[in-house]
């Protein structure tokens, strides 16, 4: 074995050590890496254009991996620090503790990162699957105009409204 180190040593250097170990890097860590490339360009959205969706993308992008490394190295320290804490006095507390870092705490990670890609989803694209489906649905009835109305925001006439804000002694006057 000895012969076969010393000739790939001779004859391909150290770079197939280190494509070796980009290999296993990438191999162990493809979740986190791709969090990461995804929270750069969310957060580069969110720069570009600051609105609610960008932000909940980016908030997504930041909880998955928070969720994975929590998996992946927190909740074996802490499972590792209750068997050291509680042991034999407060036995009891063991089971307990084990599934509350474990499961729950994991449950809890996924369904608030689906929960939160599920806003995402509906702010990006809910409007538009709303706008495709009143399409097939009557238009609502307004009483007090008599007739249909495009939306809620439709007025009758001689209505006069100030902005969200203004009072009668404010500057401000109503452009309307």
């Amino acid at each position: 074995m000895e012969a076969l180190y010393q000739w790939s040593e001779q004859n391909l250097g150290q770079g197939h050590y280190v494509i070796g170990y980009l290999i296993v890097l990438i191999s162990h860590n493809w979740p986190i890496i791709v969090t990461l490339v995804a929270a750069l360009v969310m957060s580069i959205r969110l720069y570009r254009q600051p609105n609610r969706a960008n932000a909940v993308w980016l908030f997504s992008a930041l909880l998955f991996g928070l969720g994975y490394e929590y998996e992946k190295h927190v909740a074996g320290e802490f499972h590792h620090a209750i068997d050291m804490l509680f042991g034999l006095e407060l036995a009891g507390w063991n089971r307990p503790l084990h599934i509350l870092v474990g499961p729950v705490f994991n449950t809890a990670f996924v369904v608030l990162t689906l929960t939160i890609v599920l806003h995402g989803l509906q702010l990006s694209f809910g409007s538009t699957v709303i706008k495709q489906f009143r399409r097939f649905t009557p238009a609502r009835i307004d009483h007090r105009t008599g007739g249909a109305t495009a939306s809620s925001d439709a007025r009758l006439e001689g209505e006069e409204h100030e902005r969200a804000g203004n009072d009668s002694g404010s500057a401000q006057a109503s452009t309307r």
